[in-house]
This record gives structure tokens, sequence and C-alpha cells, in this order.
């Protein structure tokens, strides 16, 4: 026999309450029960104090449930915006990477063209100060001078037979020592051109390795950094992990624990990363946007 009908009726309506109004109503309406159920029990109502304790064994257990998808749906929001910020991180390590590895790239073409600029007018110097250096026309030897002065001194004796005889002697010679200074004189510029080039291709070259040096380097350099991100991002997972599962252990127990005390540590350990971006509302759509970009969280990013 229901001995109080007004509480009975207050705790059928109760009894749909909950799930309407939420976690707060339900643990409202168990102090009710509690209550209720001490005085049942003080006035011997025990029939009605049974009734009140399965009443608050079924509301707490579907109070628990309710709690554990409360947390269930908050860490999996957690693991997503970590999940998102990861990806929006890597991104942006990309972008800024990809340009100052550019920005390098145009920088070394530009040494490089205007090496090439110096090495064409030092060839345009080196040819202007050819005929300095190496004259086109050659010293006549002794005996060439001999037999002009002797060819001038027979015409001036009147001896024109004799003179233009030596005359002949004296072009014949000249034509050979000509001709030969001429050989000499290629020989030369050949050289002279040839330790220029060499000079220069050595010059390109080495800007060449000191262009290839500096590369090497910037990858290395963005293989370590990126490394060092994919680590820090594997080490706030894995704490976020065990927070996790910490939490459903306590509430499996029935311990009571503070919903944002994971996501206020998370966000201390992200905040001491490289920052990436201070907006998450925009950033987030981004970071979906760009989803496919990023590898796979549980694989190495390869090397480059």
């Amino acid at each position: 026999m229901n001995e109080n009908p007004d509480v009975s009726a207050n705790e059928g309506e109760a009894g749909e309450k909950p799930q309407d109004e939420g976690e707060a109503d339900i643990e409202e309406f168990i102090e009710i029960l509690e209550e209720h159920c001490k005085n049942c029990e003080n006035e011997g109502k025990y029939v009605e104090a049974e009734m009140a304790k399965n009443r608050i064994k079924e509301l707490k257990e579907q109070k628990k449930q309710m709690d554990l998808e409360e947390l269930l749906n908050r860490q999996q929001n957690e693991n997503i915006e970590l999940e998102e910020t990861h990806i929006l991180e890597f991104n942006n390590f990309n972008q800024d990477w990809d340009k100052r590895m550019n920005a390098f790239q145009v920088h070394s073409s530009t040494l490089i063209k205007d090496l090439e600029q110096k090495h064409i007018n030092k060839h345009e110097e080196w040819k202007e100060k050819l005929g300095e250096r190496i004259p086109i026309k050659f010293k006549p030897s002794s005996e060439l001078l001999n037999l002009r002065r002797i060819q001038i001194n027979l015409a001036k004796q009147k001896e024109y037979k004799e003179a233009h005889q030596v005359q002949i002697r004296a072009q014949k010679l000249e034509k050979e020592e000509q001709a030969s200074y001429n050989e000499d004189r290629n020989g030369k510029i050949m050289k002279s051109e040839e330790k220029l080039f060499q000079q220069q291709d050595n010059e390109m070259e080495a800007l060449r390795k000191r262009i290839i040096a500096g590369e090497n380097e910037q990858k290395k350099q963005r293989a370590l950094e990126l490394e060092r991100m994919f680590q820090r991002y594997q080490n706030v997972k894995k704490e976020l992990e065990n927070q996790h599962k910490m939490e459903r252990i306590r509430l499996e127990k029935g311990q009571t624990f503070d919903p944002n005390a994971s996501r206020m540590s998370r966000m201390s350990r992200m905040s001491a990363r490289p920052k990436t971006a201070s907006s998450r509302g925009g950033q987030r759509s981004s970071a979906k946007k760009h989803r496919a970009a990023a590898p796979p969280s549980n694989t190495g990013y390869g090397r480059f």
C-alpha cells in the first residue's frame, strides 16, 4: 500500500523529468528521493523506502550513463581538436618552409646570373686588353732589320738591282716571321682564354657547390624541425590518451573530476609549442579543408 501518494506521484513525474531537463534535475531528484527514503525508513514505510531505493539506483545508473556519454563526447572533441591543430600546424610548417626554400632558390638563381654576367664582362675586358698584352704586329728579328738596312743603303748607292734582291729576301723573311709570330700569338691567346674560362668555371662550380650545400642544410633542418614537431604531437596525444583513460576509470569508480582539467592541461602544453595560429573559428574549417594534405598521424613523415 502506498502511504504517501503525493511523493509517489512526484516520483513518477520526476522519473520522466531528468531525461528532458538534464543531469542537474537528476541530481536534484536523487537528493529528494534520498531524503524521502530516509523519512520512509524512519516512519517504517519499508515498501515505499524500497521503491525509492530502487529508483535512486536507477537514476544513479542513468546519471552515470549520461556522465559517460558526456565524457566520451568531450574526449572525442578534444581528440578531434588536437588532430586539427596538428594538421594546421603541419600545413603552416610546410607553407613556411616552402616559402623559405623558394626564396633560397630565387636568391641562388640571382647569384648564378650575376656571376655569369660578371664572367661575360670579364671576357670582354680581356679581349679589349688583348692588343696591349699580345700585340698584333711582331717584333722584327735582327736579321730582318739588317736586311732592311742593307736594302736602304743599296738603294741610296743606286744599286737598285741588288737592293731589289735584298728586298725580296727581306719580304720573304718578314712573312715567315709574321706567320711564326701569328702562330705563337694565337697559341698564347688560346692558353690565356682557356685559363680565364677555367678560372670562371672554377668560380661557378664553387658557387654551385655552396648552393647545393645550402639546399642540403635547409632540407636537413626542415626534416629535423618536422621530426621535433611530430614528436611533440605524439607526446601531447599520448598524455591526452592517458588522461582520458584515467577520467573513464574515475567515472567507473564513481569519483568526481573536473571536466575542464584535461583540456586546461592540454592547452597549457600546446601553448608551449611553436605558434601556428591564434584563432580556432576559421582555422578549424581550414584544417578540415586541408586535412588530406597532412600525413596520417600514426606514421612518420619520411625524409627529404
